[in-house]
């Protein structure tokens, strides 16, 4: 019992002591609230509270400028953005080949930054404001899957090559509409690549080709001889132009004029030179000069050829050839003569700039062809086929 009276005694010094404890606070808290709010009430019946407007705003860019310290940095510059570089995929190009489309191009932003510095070195650096002046622009890479590009070495536009004679196809399938027959090792421009057709340019005639007899200069080195000889051989024809040189090389009159067995004393094999010259001189197919001379002279065997150096019956008339016809001390003499005739009065029109020293006078113009030589030239109205023959057997000598 004496215990319990104790506890209750405790109980009650301790609610003393905190009701004491909460009016002391109640009263510190009464004081400093008049002491805070006593400056901001005015005399007026109503109360209101009075915030004086700051007259010095905060300038952050001078504060931290101000208060940056020695290893710290702002720096306000233009730089460079890079460019992206994006890849596309190609067809049309060689597989693994690369090719530029559009070249990338670097941008330009401006920047302001706070710089940490380390023994003059940047540590550590914030973008605290950036504007960009000019975009960058992405490069974009053409990457190559063609292999059949790959495979010989060509590009789209570039000549490719017949090995055997084909035929030129409307469509890429078997059963297409032909438009036109590519004799042998003649050339066509590649527009479009593919695995068993491409398509291709011939002749100003856009079709199809399989793919079973096309090569190219690299995978056929000895294709573009091939070629040049085949496109002299195609152009042949009796309404060919002849005012013009026949763009055989020296060493192809040397071919064509040699080991021909009709040729019995070697005069026109001996003369490749003299003709390949006066073609270069006089603008005139030398090929065609030298199948008049051996229609002429039967190969050099006749008697005008033999005794007066004249293969072309050269001034002869029909009521007497042998005597009318004029004489000339070489071969070479009645090659460049007659080179020259033709050129001057029958091949070209008066006032046709021949060389420096020459101008055509035109005086038996025609045509530059075989049949309109034979008008004012020959009597025989079957002499251009004739002359025409001996040039086809030159030409398929070469």
């Amino acid at each position: 019992m004496k215990e319990k009276n104790k506890d209750v005694k405790i109980i009650r010094i301790s609610l003393v002591w905190f009701f004491i404890v909460v009016i002391i606070l109640a009263l510190i808290v009464s004081f400093f609230k008049n002491i805070i709010f006593a400056t901001n009430k005015i005399d007026d019946e109503d109360e209101a509270v009075i915030y004086e407007e700051n007259q010095n705003a905060l300038n952050m860019m001078e504060i931290m400028n101000r208060n940056a310290h020695l290893n710290k940095k702002i720096v306000n510059e233009e730089r460079e953005i890079k460019y992206k570089t994006e890849y596309k995929e190609n067809p049309n190009i060689p597989k693994d080949e690369e090719q530029i489309k559009q070249e990338g191009k670097i941008g330009r932003i401006k920047v302001t930054a706070i710089q940490d510095l380390q023994e003059n070195e940047i540590k550590n650096e914030e973008i605290i404001e950036s504007e960009i002046i000019e975009e960058p622009t992405t490069e974009i890479i053409y990457r190559g899957t063609s292999e059949f590009l790959k495979k010989y070495n060509v590009h789209v536009e570039d000549n490719m090559y017949l090995l055997e004679a084909d035929i030129l196809k409307k469509e890429a399938k078997d059963d297409s509409e032909i438009l036109m027959n590519i004799p042998r090792y003649l050339n066509v421009i590649l527009k479009e690549p593919g695995d068993e057709w491409i398509k291709v340019l011939y002749n100003g005639q856009e079709g199809f080709l399989k793919t079973t007899y096309i090569t190219s200069e690299s995978v056929s080195p000895l294709i573009l001889e091939k070629n040049r000889v085949a496109k002299l051989k195609n152009n042949l024809n009796i309404d060919m132009d002849l005012s013009v040189p026949s763009e055989l090389t020296l060493s192809d009159f040397k071919t064509i004029l040699s080991e021909n067995i009709n040729d019995k004393y070697k005069i026109f094999e001996q003369n490749a030179e003299v003709f390949y010259n006066a073609e270069q001189k006089y603008k005139i197919n030398g090929v065609f000069l030298a199948a008049i001379g051996i229609h002429e002279s039967a190969w050099g065997t006749s008697s005008i050829a033999r005794d007066k150096n004249n293969l072309f019956g050269y001034m002869a008339y029909d009521r007497d050839p042998y005597n009318s016809a004029q004489t000339f001390s070489t071969y070479e003499d009645t090659i460049n003569t007659v080179a020259e005739a033709l050129s001057l009065n029958y091949l070209h029109v008066k006032g046709t700039k021949i060389s420096d020293d020459l101008v055509a006078r035109g005086i038996y113009f025609n045509g530059t062809t075989a049949k309109s030589v034979n008008v004012r030239y020959a009597t025989d109205p079957a002499w251009a086929e004739k002359v025409y023959s001996y040039m086809q057997y030159l030409y398929g000598k070469l």
